[in-house]
């Protein structure tokens, strides 16, 4: 087995209001030491793992695998290399597991990719060509009638809102249907496509998580804006500052421990069903945080996490 590895980003995490407060007194206590009496962090004596390693694959070995890429290639007009090369990628940052098969072409340069899950689903394609500039640029209908079709050809099913924007980037245009689930958004879950300005696929990106059981019984909304006034009440009183909820909504989440919640950040764990709510906070406290999310189990009430935007 040929297996190359690399080390990934680093995370970052966030901490909850009250903590960053604290936190940010400490900083400026620290700061007015002298900087060799200032504490240094241990070395950490654990070997540093590889976050992503790959295994070479060949049609002869995955034929599979290059006929998916082959069919998917051609379905969405992508350019045809000179030859291809393929790999079974394992992301343990990420959590992510995925075979692609990349096109080159005659000097070795990449032209066009596409990745699928295990299972045969496709996850990424995209072309890497030059994009055309035709004289006359597609409009916004058409540019979405040729992403509903690579989408269709591509294999996948799209539902939910749809939102159709101009790329100033590319003087393309972006496709993207939000996920539902029973009528309710699956946050952040989408299906992308990128139309080049003559009405060319550029790339298709979907983006799909695994989903907890729906609870038996959901709280409404009276008492999901209980708990979230409660919650905010706790985090905003010390400071003697004060808050709006501005909007609730019952969405799936992934569960987080930005509160310290206890909640895993497992990329591979299941989304929940949650009330999610936007507190504006007002007074001292907006100084650190221009807008708190909150995730409130739908089922049982508990705090599943959220977000904070500084």
């Amino acid at each position: 087995m040929n297996e190359m590895s690399a080390i990934g980003p680093s995370r970052a995490f966030k901490s909850a209001l009250g903590a960053g407060l604290l936190l940010a007194s400490l900083a400026i206590a620290v700061g007015s030491l002298p900087a060799d009496s200032k504490p240094k962090a241990p070395a950490d004596p654990r070997p540093t793992q590889p976050a992503v390693v790959f295994q070479l694959l060949d049609a002869q070995s995955s034929p599979a695998v290059f006929s998916r890429a082959n069919s998917t290639r051609d379905a969405l007009g992508f350019p045809t290399g000179v030859r291809r090369t393929g790999r079974r990628v394992k992301d343990s940052f990420q959590q992510a597991e995925f075979d692609e098969v990349d096109e080159l072409d005659a000097k070795g340069d990449l032209v066009s990719l596409t990745q699928f899950e295990p299972s045969g689903r496709l996850r990424v394609a995209v072309r890497l060509d030059q994009s055309p500039h035709p004289a006359t640029r597609v409009d916004g209908e058409s540019a979405s009638q040729a992403a509903q079709r690579g989408v269709a050809a591509a294999g996948l099913l799209v539902g939910g809102p749809r939102h159709v924007d101009s790329d100033v980037a590319t003087d393309g245009w972006t496709v993207r249907w939000e996920r539902t689930q029973n009528g309710v958004s699956v946050r952040g879950d989408e299906t992308r496509v990128q139309v080049r300005p003559d009405g060319s696929i550029q790339s298709l990106a979907r983006i799909e998580h695994q989903l907890a059981a729906e609870p038996t019984r959901r709280l409404d909304s009276d008492q999901a804006k209980r708990l979230v006034t409660n919650q905010a009440h706790q985090w905003f009183e010390a400071s003697g500052s004060s808050y709006t909820i501005q909007k609730m909504d019952v969405e799936w989440v992934a569960p987080n421990d930005t509160f310290g919640s206890g909640q895993s950040a497992d990329p591979q764990q299941a989304y929940r069903l949650a009330w999610v709510a936007n507190v504006k906070p007002s007074g001292p406290a907006a100084d650190y945080a221009w807008l708190v999310t909150v995730y409130i189990d739908a089922g049982d009430g508990s705090l599943l996490g959220g977000d904070i935007v500084e």
